[in-house]
């Protein structure tokens, strides 16, 4: 099984010869700045600033940025987290800077970055003020560009795949969704080895013979001897089983951005899995039946924004298949949870996959709230628009919470990071 099966990537809908590449050989390769609704105002207590960057993550740059101003690092928000092996634009509020800090902004330098003050707002940016982000993605080595024309063409006709991409499951290991699977089967101590121990290739020769011997032994003494420091969460849980918890108690001492993402991972392992059962029955995400899902989109400022709003198909499904044809509707599947509301096809199939691996949907209304989830739609078919290509270069825009890698993977029919 390969790395994408993993995650239940498990086809392309491209029936085209892949152009094969590589990306991210250096920062330059990999642009990507964001499309955000910004709410400015004379008074507001939030000050704005657009921040370009070059390999900074960016929770790291919001800490050193803290760090820099003298505040609490909880006086930083931003829209989402931004790649770091690549340039990023992205926006920033800090909340509740006085003249004097506002001065000391102006002539902060941080290496490798570039602050402009964009104005005041009433509120802090979150993820609901993120439209989009803009792509240029250079593809080094790749084969024949003609291949280029004639993919496009067929993700025009049959629409493009909206999987969650391999980062969405870790950076080297990818088992969050692993992880997340135990914690909805009550299996905690499944759950902590899988996070602490399971070993995976790809990751340091030294670490994953640690792992290997810690997934065997299950002896946190040795962990704690072995693993370096900055493998913290893992070092968390198993101080954890050191002072004498249980593995559930270790697994909720952890951040809760961290808990939340287990099960999130988890459903999007099911909606991957799902996306690649439509396609090989299919062939077409532009074809909706009775029971299925579609959901809408707008434009703002000329870019397709993904709209919180999902309708089901019957008796409107004339409507819907112009509202598709007109690039305004696009078929959704579920993330499943115990608020899900599934019809039909979708229906079967999720119970199918949720079978497989011993889990019901009332298993998501979990007694900590961090790994508990109603559940949710998200569009299988991509919407992405503004598409160019030259010489290795692709550039493109993407509603939020769509992968370009996953994008440029039906262009290069390899998987990418």
């Amino acid at each position: 099984m390969d790395i994408e099966e993993r995650v239940g990537i498990g086809c392309y809908i491209t029936s085209t010869p892949g152009m094969g590449g590589r990306i991210k050989e250096s920062p330059e390769d990999f642009y990507v700045e964001e499309v955000a609704k910004l709410k400015l105002s004379d008074e507001g207590h939030y000050v704005i600033i657009r921040v370009k960057k070059v390999n900074w993550d960016t929770l790291n740059f919001a800490r050193v940025l803290a760090k820099k101003l003298g505040i609490s690092q909880k006086r930083v928000e931003y829209a989402g987290t931004k790649d770091k092996r690549a340039i990023s634009v992205q926006y920033f509020s800090i909340s509740k800077l006085g003249e004097e800090d506002i001065e000391r902004l102006k002539n902060i330098r941080i290496k490798d970055a570039e602050i402009e003050i964009v104005g005041r707002s009433n509120r802090g940016i979150d993820l609901g003020d993120l439209l989009g982000n803009k792509f240029r993605i250079r593809v080094h080595d790749a084969r024949d560009g003609r291949i280029v024309e004639s993919t496009l063409k067929e993700l025009d006709e049959k629409g493009t795949p909206n999987f969650f991409g391999l980062q969405r499951f870790g950076t080297i290991r990818f088992i969050t969704h692993e992880v997340g699977k135990y914690i909805l089967k009550r299996e905690y101590e499944n759950a902590f080895w899988t996070y602490v121990a399971k070993p995976f290739e790809g990751e340091r020769e030294d670490i994953r013979k640690i792992r290997e011997e810690l997934w065997n032994t299950r002896d946190a003494k040795l962990g704690l001897r072995e693993f370096p420091s900055y493998l913290r969460y893992e070092r968390i849980l198993l101080q954890g089983l050191r002072e004498g918890k249980d593995e559930e108690r270790a697994l909720l001492a952890l951040p809760k951005n961290l808990k939340l993402m287990f099960v999130h991972a988890y459903q999007s392992y099911v909606f991957n899995r799902l996306l690649t059962t439509r396609i090989e029955e299919f062939g077409n995400l532009k074809v909706v039946q009775e029971g299925d899902c579609v959901g809408f989109v707008s434009f703002a400022e000329s870019f397709p924004e993904l709209k919180d709003e999902f309708s089901f198909v019957n008796a409107n499904r004339k409507r819907v298949e112009f509202l598709i044809s007109q690039k305004r509707a696009y078929l959704a599947l579920p993330l499943p949870g115990y608020e899900t509301k599934m019809k039909g096809w979708v229906k079967e199939k999720v119970e199918e996959i949720l079978d497989e691996d011993g889990i019901r949907l009332e298993d998501f209304r979990h007694e900590h709230r961090e790994f508990s989830s109603k559940g949710s739609y998200r569009v299988a078919d991509m919407p992405f628009s503004d598409f160019t290509y030259e010489d290795g270069l692709f550039s493109f825009y993407l509603p939020k919470g769509c992968y370009a890698t996953v994008l440029l993977r039906e262009f290069t029919k390899t998987y990418l990071l």
